[in-house]
């Protein structure tokens, strides 16, 4: 997987350096049903899911304030209902807007053949923070795709959590369920993904993580599995190893 570069908020700035002028909800409604809502800008959507709280005024200043304000339009909808509230937006549209991370897990989740592609960074990080969302944290998972990057299954990693302080033995026996998972169903290559807790640093987390990870590196390949890569996701942060590593 190569990296695909994510937009974020330069330091001391702004993503919009204004906020107006005012929208007309009538445009973009007739926008979505010429073009779908694949074509609009994060700020545009953001903009029609607040309609529903606010009848009568123009969203779109409250869309761009808010994606500046928390630095993104994921953050915006990763925010709690209150927090949400406290930022200006009316009751029932944050309401809406907190709910929606839970609502995109759940149509991963019963896509069927529709299977989640998690061949690049945007498709893995969107299913860490989407369908992994709601996971208890710390736990590891582990998941197995096909050829085409596609996901055949995402299963906690049982047993205790194969960091440094594990021991030898259980981090082998970690390697050896995972890869033995993998063969069971016929799986091409595997990610595993470390949920942290909030207060957990991801970067230490990572190094702790390094014996697992030179275990799978050195022994999926005998057995014509690939691994992709072992993330550590926070709430807020996420660190790669592949992307730690000089040579992968």
């Amino acid at each position: 997987m190569s990296p695909t570069p994510a937009s974020s908020v330069q330091e001391g700035g702004s993503v919009f350096a204004s906020t107006g002028p005012a929208g007309h909800r009538k445009r973009m409604r007739q926008r979505v049903l010429a073009h779908g809502a694949g074509g609009l800008a994060d700020y545009e959507l953001l903009e029609m899911l607040l309609f529903y709280g606010v009848p009568r005024r123009d969203t779109k200043p409250l869309a761009k304030s808010l994606i500046n304000q928390f630095g993104s339009f994921s953050a915006v909808l990763d925010s709690t209902a209150a927090v949400l509230q406290g930022a200006g937006v009316p009751r029932g549209a944050a309401a809406l807007c907190a709910q929606l991370p839970d609502v995109a897990a759940c149509l991963v989740r019963d896509g069927g053949r529709h299977r989640a592609y998690l061949g690049d960074w945007d498709g893995l990080l969107q299913y860490c923070h989407t369908v992994l969302r709601a996971v208890e944290r710390p736990q590891m998972r582990m998941l197995l795709l096909d050829s085409r990057n596609t996901l055949l299954v995402d299963e906690p990693l049982a047993g205790a959590i194969p960091t440094s302080r594990a021991g030898e033995e259980r981090i082998r026996h970690a390697v050896a369920h995972v890869l033995q998972r993998a063969l069971e169903v016929q799986a091409c290559a595997v990610v595993s993904v470390y949920l942290a807790e909030p207060e957990q640093d991801v970067q230490t987390l990572l190094q702790n993580c390094a014996p697992f990870v030179a275990g799978l590196r050195k022994s999926a390949p005998l057995l014509a599995v690939s691994l992709h890569d072992h993330l550590v996701v926070g709430v807020r942060a996420w660190a790669s190893a592949r992307q730690m590593a000089t040579e992968w």
